[in-house]
C-alpha cells in the first residue's frame, strides 16, 4: 500500500486526502475529501465538518456514495466545496441533473471502477475522475491499460497493492486520492 511519503514524492501535483474529520488535518494534501457516507467508518456528520469547514485552508471535497440528490445539494449550501465527488453507480441521469442544481463553480468527480477493466470516463458533466475501486479495496490496477488513457483529469486512488506506479502513469495523472486513516 501506498505511504504518505511515497505519495508527496510522486510527480504528480493535485493531492486528495480523504476522509478529513479534524480541522488537524486539512494540511496534509492539495484537497481535503469529507466523506458523507453514513456507513463509512471514516464518514463525517455535517454538523461537524461545519465546526471547520469555514476555516479551512485548501478546498474541499464533499464525497458521496448513491445518495440522493437532495442530501448532496443540501450539504454543499451548507459547506464551502470544491467539488462533489460521485463515489457510487450514479447515472448519466442522475449526473446531469446534479449539474442543472448544483452552482456552477461545484465540480464533480466522478469514481471510475479500476476493477471493471476498462473504466468508464466519458460521462458528461464530469470535470474529474477517480481512478479507485470500492470504499476500502485494495486495488491492483492494470497499468497498461493505464499508460494509454488520457490521465490529464483523472486522479488515482493510492490504495493499490504494491508501492509503485510506473512513471508512464505517474507523469499523466493529475494527482492521487488517498484516505487519512492510510498515513498513520
Amino acid at each position: 500500500m501506498a505511504s504518505l511519503t511515497q505519495l508527496k514524492t510522486l510527480p504528480a501535483t493535485e493531492s486528495i486526502i480523504s476522509g478529513i474529520t479534524n480541522a488537524d488535518d486539512l494540511n496534509t494534501a492539495t484537497y481535503a475529501g469529507l466523506i458523507f457516507v453514513l456507513t463509512s467508518p471514516y464518514g463525517i456528520a455535517i454538523d461537524a465538518a461545519l465546526e471547520f469547514a469555514d476555516a479551512s485552508p485548501i478546498p474541499l471535497i464533499g464525497i458521496f456514495q448513491n445518495s440522493d440528490l437532495e442530501d448532496i445539494l443540501y450539504v454543499s449550501e451548507q459547506i464551502p466545496l470544491f467539488a462533489v465527488l460521485l463515489n457510487g453507480w450514479e447515472t448519466q441521469g442522475f449526473i446531469n441533473q446534479l449539474r442543472e442544481r448544483l452552482p456552477m463553480h461545484i465540480k464533480i468527480i466522478k469514481i471510475a471502477h479500476m476493477c471493471d477493466g476498462n473504466p468508464k470516463m466519458n460521462y458528461q458533466n464530469v470535470d474529474f475522475y477517480l481512478l479507485g475501486g470500492h470504499v476500502g479495496e485494495q486495488l491492483a490496477p492494470n497499468w497498461t491499460l493505464l499508460e494509454h488513457l488520457n490521465m490529464e483529469n483523472v486522479f488515482l486512488s493510492g490504495n493499490w497493492a504494491d508501492d509503485t506506479t510506473p512513471p508512464k502513469v505517474a507523469k499523466k495523472l493529475l494527482g492521487f486520492e488517498m484516505n487519512v486513516k492510510m498515513m498513520v
